[in-house]
């Protein structure tokens, strides 16, 4: 098994990781940053705000709505759409803010590990991907893991 050692290793890249991750990178500490392949930048770019504001706003571009809003019902509407329509400019703008997060922390000099982490010690997590578990060892580990979201017991 491989072993990394960092200064400081971040487990979750939503928004809070990030800001933690590039503060560290930039006061000179070596850093990593530990997520699941298909979460890099976490929930807000992948289930919360970036796909709920993109889905609103595919809704309105391809209706035609947003025209109509700004310049009257004179403007003609772009005729039907689907869930395949949304779905694939939802897939597509998630998918480059991925992307822009993942330049982001390379631009910072920042490793990014991909899995699952579980703590091995206080100073030491393992990272359970595809392949060959890695272990990452590290000073000081900011768990910034994200959030779900909070459910009545009152309603199903």
């Amino acid at each position: 098994m491989n072993v990394s050692e960092y200064d400081f290793v971040v487990i979750g890249s939503g928004p809070a990781g990030q800001k933690g991750a590039i503060a560290a990178a930039k006061a000179r500490k070596r850093v990593a940053i530990i997520d699941r392949a298909v979460m890099i930048g976490g929930v807000s770019v992948h289930t919360g705000t970036i796909p709920s504001k993109t889905v609103r706003e595919a809704i309105f571009q391809l209706t035609g709505f947003a025209v109509k809003a700004l310049y009257g019902n004179g403007r003609r509407n772009r005729g039907e759409i689907s869930v395949q329509d949304v779905s694939s400019r939802v897939n597509a703008i998630v998918a480059r803010e991925t992307e822009v997060i993942r330049a982001q922390l390379k631009r910072n000099g920042i490793a990014i590990h991909q899995g699952i982490a579980h703590f091995l010690d206080p100073h030491t997590v393992e990272v359970q991907g595809d392949g060959e578990g890695t272990s990452v060892k590290a000073g000081k580990i900011l768990i910034a893991c994200g959030t779900r979201p909070a459910h009545s017991p009152e309603s199903p």
